[in-house]
């Protein structure tokens, strides 16, 4: 029984590799766009900044845990993340906004360690107190999305919702919440429901939509 649990965890472990690993991935579009227009213009930063941040949050917390699945994916992630933030900042023509964000974020990370070193002595507290910023973080992640469906809702035009990177999502919740499960983790089961909840409600506005829905499979 315990062997099959085992197999059970591994292939869930490594399709989530796959998933998640292809869902950071997204942002090589838009890496390409940037490259053939020489240009950052309707290409967002700030997601490039969270996905790192949270990539690094949850790095940390697979060391401490010694889940090789949470650092094999938030290692190729956060890579990821840092081409697309160097490529981003090579083309901007404007960078303070950017670097202020910049700041901001290693300021909150600078802090976040300063204080679980010099101010947590239990290696199980620290190991909380970091699964309790990484998970919410990612459910702010997660929740970001909303003021986009809200304004979907308010136009009734679907046409900035992707349909492979909503799926992507609703799959890499999906395998993530499990894998918490499997191995009675909260701090990675938790995060990811308002993952599944928010890919969902952006499927059935995809739904609502025939017309936009057919215009991007084409």
């Amino acid at each position: 029984m315990a062997d099959t649990m085992d197999s059970y965890l591994n292939l869930l472990a490594n399709v989530t590799i796959l998933c998640t690993v292809a869902m950071f991935a997204a942002g090589i579009p838009s890496c390409l766009t940037i490259f053939k227009t020489g240009s950052t213009q309707n290409v967002p930063y700030l997601p490039f900044l969270m996905t790192l941040v949270n990539n690094i949050l949850w790095f940390y917390y697979g060391i401490l845990k010694n889940d090789s699945t949470l650092l094999v994916v938030n290692g190729i992630g956060g890579c990821l993340q840092i081409i697309y933030i160097a490529v981003y900042l090579y083309f901007a023509l404007s960078r303070v906004k950017e670097m202020r964000q910049s700041l901001f974020a290693m300021c909150f990370m600078s802090a976040l360690w300063f204080l679980l070193q010099n101010y947590v002595v239990e290696p199980k507290i620290i190991e909380d107190r970091l699964g309790l910023t990484a998970s919410t973080i990612t459910v702010l992640m997660y929740a970001s999305p909303l003021a986009e469906i809200a304004e979907v809702i308010r136009r009734k035009n679907s046409a900035s919702i992707s349909l492979a990177l909503t799926i992507t999502s609703l799959a890499t919740s999906t395998l993530w919440f499990l894998y918490g499960l499997l191995i009675s983790d909260l701090y990675i089961q938790i995060p990811n429901l308002p993952g599944i909840v928010s890919s969902s409600i952006r499927l059935v506005i995809l739904h609502l939509y025939p017309n936009d829905l057919k215009e991007k499979i084409s």
